[in-house]
């Protein structure tokens, strides 16, 4: 069954929900709600999460949270919401330029300081409306921080808005033919989510809390106490509060309530939605007189997220509201994707989630390769010595003699022997272990050899004239015999030759060199007839050739008798290359 934790991470207190089940049908296994000191809540707003994680770990481990699959949700005291229209609607373009597009709407940060979020309102071919947040990197750092010295991951961080709409989701609460204001009462902020038709419409922050009051005060307190030494630790949060008038203090609390039920009726005006606010779900702090009561008619609830039996507290749930909506969105629920990590994940946290697995199969590979080498060396180190070496010791002695000439066996093939051979040969006679340093391995010696072998034969061939850098050119006997061939394959044909001549062309475009051959022949047939069938036979024959570039026809004439006919001056054009360039080489 699937665990996931929601845990939201306040300037003063904090709340965890931890869910079982599934999107669709979950029920709570632990909750749990606690107070950071102000000395540890004064630390952590300056950066030191040492005493934030300490409360954070022991938590945790009392709870057994699912430490694999936990969403932090974050304040939003320094948080900015702001509308931003794009001409295009695609995510991976939105993400490219919405930092670039917000920057103007922002004058109050340094976009490079800030996590950008979005939120897509509605969205066509034309473009994008988006409800944009912008969150310092110090606050979001700073709660990953507390997490992972707490000993466990926030996979993802995300506003109290944001949690509050998939809680308020979840409960069901949110239809197409209402509206309602969704409102979370942090310490030092309360933020307010216009829901109308099911779809988010609007996010705004109220910079006033429930315990916003009680900051000033709690800040000069810690500072008075901290110089006492580690005397007394865990009385000091109690010794703070009791120097803070109880009737001063419930007089700011009323007028804290007060401000923000003017917030929120200030919200209702301003609200542009199709249908009308019907009703206004508060979570967070507790306030007193601001459940159960009217803000311009609207009634105000507290956001009741829990099915019955699920295992939820009897009273005081409104302040778990955020945790669970972090735990709800972490088991897959959820409208509202948040992604306030994107850019430490993108960049940093990819990096830190795969050092180790690459760093571990790097390892692993070079271990593996090292031994692979290892033994690939050992079993050519064998094959050299006890496999090729006799094999070139054997070659040797075939070509250039053995160690000692008095072995008529031994005594070299080729004469007059390569002093070159000889000397590269010598040290393969002698060769011990360990192997000689700058003397090549067998196997490379035998492919060594080889070249220079075939050195020595085409410089032999060249010496003979085999092999000649000019090219000859062709050759009229040549041509004069292919054509003959041609003249002599048909024993049905009788022609007697009366002249033929043989001439040299020279290259002339189109044409390349060539041989000319002129033909004076006779066709001995029974009648004219059929001598004139032959001649066209081998005309035909003639042009079956690859080494044929043309072949004239030529006025004949029948003989006395009609025996046959004659011709004079056939023309015969021969490419002998072509003919040269299709024969194989001769192995010799």
């Amino acid at each position: 069954m699937a665990r996931s934790c929601g845990i939201r991470i306040g300037p003063r207190r904090f709340e965890l929900v931890v869910l079982d089940g599934s999107p669709k049908r979950h029920k709570i296994s632990a909750y749990y709600t606690g107070e950071f000191s102000p000395e540890d809540a004064v630390a952590y707003a300056a950066g030191d999460v040492t005493g934030v994680a300490r409360e954070l770990k022991a938590a945790a481990k009392a709870h057994r949270i699912p430490v694999e699959n936990v969403t932090a949700i974050i304040a939003t005291d320094h948080a900015a919401f702001r509308h931003v229209q794009l001409p295009f609607s695609d995510r991976q373009k939105i993400d490219q330029v919405l930092k670039f597009e917000v920057e103007s709407e922002l004058p109050q940060f340094d976009i490079d300081s800030v996590v950008v979020d979005y939120h897509i309102l509605n969205s066509n071919d034309k473009g994008a409306e988006l409800i944009v947040s912008a969150v310092p990197k110090e606050d979001v750092r700073r709660a990953i921080s507390a997490c992972e010295k707490a000993g466990f991951e926030a996979l993802e961080v995300e506003l109290e808005a944001t949690a509050i709409v998939n809680a308020a989701f979840a409960a069901d609460i949110c239809h197409i033919d209402d509206a309602q204001l969704l409102v979370h009462v942090g310490e030092h902020s309360t933020c307010v989510v216009v829901v109308a038709g099911g779809e988010v419409k609007e996010f705004r922050v109220i910079h006033i809390g429930g315990m916003t009051h009680l900051a000033s005060e709690l800040q000069q307190g810690d500072s008075r106490l901290s110089d006492a030494g580690a005397d007394g630790a865990d009385d000091r949060e109690a010794d703070v509060i009791e120097t803070i008038d109880p009737i001063e203090a419930s007089r700011k609390t009323e007028q804290a309530v007060k401000r923000i039920r003017r917030e929120l009726g200030r919200t209702i005006s301003a609200a542009r939605t199709p249908q009308e606010i019907e009703a206004i779900y508060a979570s967070g702090m507790e306030l007193p007189g601001l459940i159960g009561s009217e803000v311009m008619g609207v009634p105000v609830y507290v956001l009741d997220c829990f099915d019955a039996d699920s295992g939820q507290p009897a009273d005081g749930f409104g302040q778990l509201v955020a945790a669970y909506g972090g735990a709800f969105r972490q088991l897959g629920g959820g409208s509202v994707k948040a992604a306030l990590r994107r850019d430490d994940l993108r960049f940093t946290g990819t990096w830190e989630r795969l050092e180790f697995p690459i760093a571990f199969a790097a390892l692993m590979l070079a271990t593996f390769l090292g031994m692979t080498h290892i033994l690939q060396w050992r079993k050519l180190d064998r094959l050299n010595r006890f496999g090729v070496l006799p094999w070139l010791t054997s070659s040797n002695n075939f070509i250039v003699g053995g160690a000692s000439n008095a072995d008529a066996k031994a005594r070299p093939r080729m004469n007059p022997v390569p002093r070159d051979l000889v000397e590269r040969a010598k040290p393969y006679y002698t060769v011990t272990a360990p192997w000689p340093e700058g003397l090549e391995m067998p196997i490379d010696e035998l492919r060594v050899v080889e070249g220079m072998i075939d050195e020595k034969i085409t410089e032999l061939q060249k010496e003979v004239g085999d092999i000649q850098d000019v090219p000859l050119p062709p050759s009229a006997f040549t041509a004069t015999t292919l054509v003959l061939g041609v003249l002599d394959s048909n024993p049905a044909w009788r022609p007697s030759l009366r002249a033929l001549r043989a001439s040299y062309e020279r290259e002339k475009s189109p044409d390349p060199e060539h041989i000319l051959i002129k033909l004076d022949a006779t066709f001995f047939a029974k009648d004219s007839l059929e001598a004139t069938t032959h001649l066209s036979e081998f005309d035909r024959a003639l042009r079956e050739q690859p080494w044929l570039m043309d072949v004239e026809d030529v006025k004949t004439e029948p003989i006395e008798g009609d025996g046959g006919l004659t011709f004079k001056g056939k023309t015969i054009r021969v490419d002998p290359s072509k003919f040269q360039g299709n024969q194989k080489p001769s192995s010799n």
